[in-house]
């Protein structure tokens, strides 16, 4: 059973093929497809560390993308609801 879900659209699967393998966040995306992404409690947590991973240094959440877009709005929503 997924803890949490993940709603990917086709736009937002494009920025992360854009971005690719050159940040952590993106690359822990990668796999993932268009529509609802189930995670499970794990899965999660695993993309919360990719995500900090990437402000090692002092940088911002999710390079290469936009914190006003969709995407990162979703983003930040899910690091929210992780519990």
């Amino acid at each position: 059973m997924a803890a949490y879900t993940l709603a990917l659209t086709s736009e937002d699967i494009d920025t992360i093929g854009f971005v690719g393998g050159r940040y952590a966040w993106s690359e822990a995306l990668g796999s993932m497809g268009e529509g609802d992404n189930p995670l499970a409690e794990h899965e999660a947590w695993a993309l919360q560390e990719a995500f900090e991973a990437d402000t090692e240094g002092g940088h911002s959440f999710f390079p290469m993308l936009s914190h006003e877009s969709e995407l990162a709005g979703k983003l930040f929503a899910l690091m929210e609801s992780i519990v």
